[in-house]
């Protein structure tokens, strides 16, 4: 598949695609700084505002796919991420609207998962206040998405409590909306295998309009 990337050069987006690249799928990065990215077989960028709905959608030419891992830079101020994270991806679902590009796979957050029944992960007494303004935000996106989502083939997938460096196993579970946790009671998974789940889902569809997490 053509597939657009945004956040390419970030840490869960390069191991995003790396595995996409490895499956031979044809990926453009959708950078606001060209270059930052190590030439590749079946590579190439395009250049737009993660903020702006109309180049967006110029970056979408032509894609069948949008895969989006972007995030505000973590050095803005932590005060005004969240209000940034609803406009970028108020942008970035207008531009794929706009481009005609249906296949749209979010890669979103962790505390709208339940960690217990009746209890969500952002209101859990481990989960840490000061992320408490930018996971808000992406409940409202997902609240989105199942409100006014069905013209789009969306799927947005949370990580667990941890997503880390680590090995490419290939080994995980996934579930719907519970917070996944191993035999020690950690919840985690290693990006390599995280992009795995994500590039199975753009391949399958298992979960198109819907949301799904992975972890160990």
């Amino acid at each position: 598949m053509s597939i657009a990337l945004l956040g390419a050069a970030g840490r869960i987006g390069s191991e995003i695609r790396q595995e996409a690249l490895r499956r031979g799928h044809d990926v453009t990065a959708i950078v606001r700084t060209p270059g930052r990215i190590e030439a590749a077989d079946g590579l190439s960028e395009a250049v737009a505002d993660a903020y702006d709905a109309d180049s967006i959608a110029a970056a979408l030419a032509g894609q069948e796919a949008l895969i989006s891992a972007f995030s505000p830079d973590p050095s803005e101020p932590i005060e005004g991420k969240p209000e940034r994270l609803r406009q970028s991806h108020a942008a970035i679902l207008a531009g794929a609207r706009k481009a005609g590009v249906k296949r749209v796979i979010l890669v979103g957050g962790v505390g709208s998962l339940w960690a217990a029944p009746g209890l969500l992960v952002v209101d859990s007494p481990e989960y840490p206040q000061a992320n408490r303004g930018h996971t808000l935000a992406n409940i409202e996106i997902l609240r989105g998405l199942r409100e006014e989502g069905d013209d789009l083939d969306w799927t947005y997938v949370s990580p667990p409590r941890r997503i880390e460096a680590g090995e490419r196993t290939g080994i995980f579970r996934l579930s719907k909306n519970d917070l996944l946790r191993d035999d020690a009671g950690e919840s985690r998974i290693s990006r390599a295998d995280f992009a795995i789940a994500v590039i199975d889902e753009l391949e399958k569809g298992a979960h198109v309009r819907g949301r799904f997490t992975v972890a160990y």
